[in-house]
């Protein structure tokens, strides 16, 4: 006999989903409909998992459209409309999840039990207690264990010459390097203040983006208007304080990043300003499942603590850097993950670059290297920005335009592989536009 309390939280999960289809992918990680004690409830999210997978939105209207023919079967359009009307805030939906997994597993294990009160065989208790201890153990698994799949798909993968390996950034060298940007991977991309990492990770969604793949970039601090303001700078070749203060030369140039967002639009390339890991998380599972989804880009992982379990700044950014690379491993996908150096690289004066800067010189926390297949660190001479000190320097001979290092060359950003569990290492010349918020191949 089911208490009150046991009632009102299966009403609320389900309610809670009807309410933000987002918190559908946190039930489907930790609950199976099995686990739903009143048949109607287990009706109801099974029809919520079949509207899912077919793509299609969940609400109160959809799901009673959906299953009109049907809907006595989940205790009829009056019960399914009280149940979708059930509050439940997103910070206690998951624990209300950790609360029907454990009611599942309890009544299981009374089932157990009561059978073995019974006058039964001493083989038909051993089964009885095996076939229990599976139905617990498999509760907390969010899929069965499947042993001939992965050996079928990475045949496919071997004899399937047409098959993506990776996804090309655009900047040659650093492609070849990385053996592209692939699926299941967590790449940091990571620099000091001011050298360059969010304008080397809109580069990179730009020419993905404009290459046809499906492109998801969360940006921590800035806003949509802001992201497409550098995107357009850089495809369009206009000063990105021009663009930010709406000054075009023409006509033509409005028309080209008209043409830009067009195509970014059909593209389906999409910018997010949501900072709570979690939800974050929820959300390009989202995307994905209604959009396909190829690279997801987090600039900067310091903006996404909300939400992340930890007392200190470090557990707290190791919690969401874990999370990350388990998405990437789970949806298949690449996620490539911005961080900030610490003040120590500033006051390295070594005059060799790899020495410049190490994947230990990563802010506040060694698990983001840990958690990393690939990290890239940026460097560029900033003080080459001021004009007295260039032209110092030039005087001096110290400026070389063809140089491949930034510390020659004012044009030039140079990319590090510091980490590389799928390749080799190496620096990487490329050119640095800085007005025009773009990066390019240097030839």
């Amino acid at each position: 006999m089911l208490t009150n309390q046991e009632i009102v939280l299966e009403q609320e999960i389900l309610g809670g989903i009807f309410n933000n289809s987002t918190l559908f992918f946190r039930a489907k990680e930790k609950i199976k409909s099995c686990m739903f004690r009143i048949d109607s409830h287990k009706k109801i999210y099974k029809g919520i998992l079949r509207m899912m997978d077919e793509g299609k939105s969940i609400d109160t209207i959809n799901f009673l459209e959906n299953y009109k023919n049907i809907t006595k079967e989940m205790g009829g359009v009056s019960y399914i409309t009280e149940v979708s009307t059930c509050s439940i805030s997103e910070e206690n939906f998951n624990t209300k999840l950790e609360l029907l997994v454990e009611n599942y597993k309890r009544s299981e294990i009374l089932k157990l039990s009561k059978k073995l009160c019974t006058n039964i065989s001493t083989s038909d208790m051993v089964e009885a207690v095996e076939n229990t201890l599976a139905s617990v153990y498999k509760s907390s698994l969010t899929r069965e264990v499947d042993i001939i799949s992965p050996y079928e798909n990475y045949l496919d993968w071997l004899y399937n010459d047409t098959s993506e390996i990776g996804f090309k950034s655009g900047l040659n060298k650093l492609d070849k390097l990385l053996c592209n940007f692939q699926r299941g991977r967590l790449i940091t991309i990571f620099s000091r203040s001011g050298v360059g990492k969010t304008t080397m990770s809109l580069q990179i969604a730009l020419n993905m983006a404009m290459n046809g793949q499906k492109i998801v970039y969360c940006s921590g601090e800035m806003s949509n208007t802001e992201v497409f303001n550098k995107m357009a700078s850089s495809y369009c070749y206009i000063k990105y304080s021009d663009i930010s203060n709406k000054v075009f030369a023409d006509e033509e140039k409005k028309d080209k990043v008209n043409y830009l967002i067009t195509k970014l639009l059909n593209n389906e390339f999409y910018v997010t300003n949501e900072t709570n890991i979690d939800v974050l998380i929820d959300e390009i599972k989202l995307y994905k499942l209604e959009h396909g989804l190829d690279v997801v880009f987090v600039d900067y992982i310091n903006k996404y603590v909300s939400g992340a379990k930890g007392s200190s700044l470090t557990e707290k950014l190791g919690e969401v850097s874990s999370k990350l690379k388990t998405l990437a491993m789970q949806e298949n996908i690449c996620i490539v993950l911005l961080a900030q150096a610490n003040r120590g690289v500033d006051r390295n004066v070594s005059d060799n670059l790899c020495e410049k800067i190490s994947e230990s010189d990563i802010q506040d926390s060694a698990r983001i290297e840990q958690d990393s297949d690939q990290v890239i660190a940026l460097y560029r001479n900033k003080k080459l920005e001021n004009l007295a000190y260039r032209d110092e320097m030039s005087r001096n001979g110290k400026i070389n335009y063809n140089s491949r290092s930034a510390d020659e060359n004012p044009n030039c950003i140079n990319a590090i592989i510091l980490k590389n569990r799928h390749g080799g290492k190496g620096m990487v010349g490329l050119v640095w536009y800085g007005e025009y918020s773009r990066i390019e191949n240097m030839f």
